[in-house]
């Protein structure tokens, strides 16, 4: 037996061609670029509800030059978003407005409840509850035509943002 395992190639394993192991790197780098890719274009969106709040803001904040959405914040029945609003004689102002959602047959709805801008030392005409009422009234095409609903990012753990933040046109 041992004379015939030498002349018996048909005795020895076939080694793999290299070619499929070349082949499974070149399908693994071409699958992590395209997740790379993706993962960089990837844009979050969130709900309809701070799309009704921004269009709230930016229906009441009392002539905007500009108004530039810093961060959202999404508790539940309440969103928190802090944006930036310029007036027409320059003025930098940041601001904070809450906005808590109508509960109905334990469901969420897009109606506003309440809105909180810049917490509780101060009311604004834009808390008024009859005019949130009014407001209310127009959800309905704000959800048949919704407005950019990108979460906005800002770094504001990195303080060298800061400056250029303040100086860059909208």
């Amino acid at each position: 037996m041992a004379v015939k395992s030498k002349f018996d190639q048909s005795a020895k394993p076939q080694d793999k061609p290299k070619k499929d192991s070349k082949r499974a790197w070149w399908l693994g780098g071409i699958g992590f670029f395209f997740f790379l890719v993706i993962f960089m274009l990837y844009n979050p969106q969130a709900t309809i509800h701070y799309g009704v709040c921004k269009v709230y803001i930016e229906l009441n904040e009392p002539y905007p030059e500009k108004i530039k959405y810093l961060s959202l914040e999404d508790f539940g029945q309440t969103l928190r978003v802090i944006y930036r609003r310029v007036d027409p004689f320059g003025v930098v102002s940041v601001n904070v407005a809450e906005c808590t959602f109508k509960i109905e047959d334990n469901a969420l709805t897009p109606y506003l409840q309440s809105v909180d801008i810049n917490g509780k030392q101060k009311t604004y005409v834009a808390e008024d509850p009859k005019k949130i009422e009014e407001f209310n009234k127009s959800v309905p095409a704000i959800e048949a035509s919704p407005p950019d609903l990108s979460v906005p990012y800002f770094p504001l753990e990195d303080m060298s943002q800061y400056r250029s933040f303040y100086n860059e046109e909208d």
